[in-house]
């Protein structure tokens, strides 16, 4: 017992210390995972066949404003037609119309890449003709040339007007052949919502689309499909071959894609 006593004296300060060491640690960690009680309400059965108040408050950012209204419902009307926004053309608004986006008949008009080939070879004789001062059959050659491409071509007097599903901005190209095939519409793949998705385009000479990127800045309510679908078939367009044009001429094609009831 003295000895229990005496262990207790000589080390009496060590003890205390320890026992306020396990009260500290023990108050700590009962306000640390303290939870406050959450009363809830039960639920007044004697309310659930109250019918909703008619005077219900409509906040401004739960009303449509214009511009949406004129994605989901555009009131103007949109034509399944490719436009070539460069065209030159007087525009019409007659529906009976079959319009092209340019000014050549796709069924007069020859293989361009065939065009572009004889144009070349008369370059190369224009050049040796030159070497040896024959300078006045050049000129006729050319003008027989430019004489057959004139007499090879023809097209509509009109372009047509107003918003259409395809458009497209390139500068001194035109669909192959003139056919306005080669420029696709996607517009009515994409479900019940109204977008407008624009799409930068880098064209080879030979006419074939090699890059396409969606402009995100200039493309509106487009959904997942949408930006799917234009890259998709930008990719899938094809211009007339131009030898003269850079290896990576940029052009843009807009979509709209529209909800067909």
């Amino acid at each position: 017992m003295y000895k229990l006593i005496d262990f207790i004296e000589r080390h009496k300060y060590g003890i205390i210390i320890t026992l306020m060491i396990h009260v500290a640690v023990f108050v700590y960690f009962q306000l640390a995972t303290y939870e406050e009680a959450v009363l809830y309400e039960a639920w007044d059965f004697r309310g659930k066949n109250v019918e909703s108040p008619d005077d219900i408050q409509i906040t401004p950012d739960q009303i449509q404003t214009p511009q949406e209204h004129e994605l989901f419902q555009p009131q103007e009307e949109v034509s399944s037609f490719v436009k070539n926004e460069n065209d030159k053309r007087i525009r019409s608004f007659d529906k009976e119309i079959q319009y092209t986006s340019s000014t050549a008949d796709a069924e007069s008009i020859e293989d361009e890449f065939n065009k572009a080939a004889r144009e070349e070879i008369m370059g190369n004789k224009a050049e040796q003709q030159k070497e040896s001062g024959n300078n006045d059959d050049v000129e006729t050659d050319k003008e027989k040339e430019s004489e057959n491409n004139d007499k090879g071509t023809s097209g509509s007097n009109e372009a047509v007007g107003g918003q259409t599903m395809v458009s497209y901005r390139l500068d001194n190209r035109h669909p192959l052949n003139h056919n306005d095939w080669y420029v696709r519409n996607p517009g009515y793949t994409c479900g019940n919502v109204n977008g407008v998705v624009k799409v930068l385009i880098e064209v080879a000479q030979s006419g074939d689309v090699v890059d396409a990127k969606v402009l995100d800045a200039q493309t509106q309510n487009a959904t997942p499909c949408m930006l799917e679908r234009a890259r998709e078939y930008a990719l899938k367009s094809r211009f007339n071959y131009d030898g003269s044009a850079s290896k990576k001429q940029q052009g843009i094609i807009t979509y709209r894609f529209v909800f067909r009831n």
